[in-house]
């Protein structure tokens, strides 16, 4: 549903409530000056619904930002891709697109994979710190599970997927998944927590077979 209907249906009920209560000699005054209130303190939530609501993904494939909202231009965003049948609960119907304060505000569902994105973030330097912010911005939906080693940090899972349950990995080690790193649609070549974002990077997270 449109978000701006929520706030006209608030509108509309409160201001019933107002007619039925307030006799007429008043009723112009009372609603007028509930609607200034309401637009003063709803004019800042209606504008940022409004954008997330008219934005458009960005269908540059050059582009970093391929596929994500153009409110993210210029922004930081983390991706989780998911195996059909593995992405978390309610998140398997496209890709969906979490604003950096957990709104899920668009789904694509012409992507070519499950889960989610979340981004608007700014300022981050360092990716770890980047994709901590968003797991936590989704209320730990994406929580992950690592190992320290002398190299850096090896994501062992998220959101309780491991890799050898989407893939089969191989007793001897000849075959095997692990959940890979991208940065700018690029192969990192180096862990997450020694990974130097730009001030627009995107992350993703999707598993490799090898």
């Amino acid at each position: 549903m449109n978000p701006l209907i929520s706030y006209l249906i608030i509108f509309t009920l409160i201001s019933l409530f107002i007619y039925t209560t307030v006799n007429k000699e008043n009723l112009a005054k009372a609603i007028g000056t509930f609607s200034l209130v309401f637009l003063i303190i709803s004019f800042s939530s209606m504008s940022t619904d409004y954008y997330r609501w008219t934005s458009e993904f960005i269908d540059e494939v050059d582009n970093p930002h391929y596929g994500l909202p153009d409110l993210w231009d210029d922004k930081q965003a983390v991706c989780f891709h998911f195996p059909a049948g593995y992405a978390p609960s309610g998140l398997d119907d496209g890709r969906h697109h979490f604003d950096f304060d957990g709104t899920d505000f668009k789904t694509d569902k012409d992507w070519n994979s499950t889960g989610a994105c979340v981004g608007g973030f700014e300022d981050f330097d360092n990716g770890l710190e980047l994709f901590n912010a968003a797991v936590g911005a989704t209320g730990s939906t994406f929580s992950y599970n690592s190992t320290q080693f002398s190299f850096g940090l090896q994501i062992d899972s998220i959101a309780g997927v491991l890799p050898c349950e989407a893939y089969t990995c191989a007793a001897d080690f000849s075959s095997g998944a692990y959940w890979e790193l991208l940065h700018n649609g690029a192969y990192s070549m180096v862990g997450i927590s020694d990974l130097i974002l730009d001030p627009d990077s995107v992350i993703t997270w999707q598993i490799a077979s090898y």
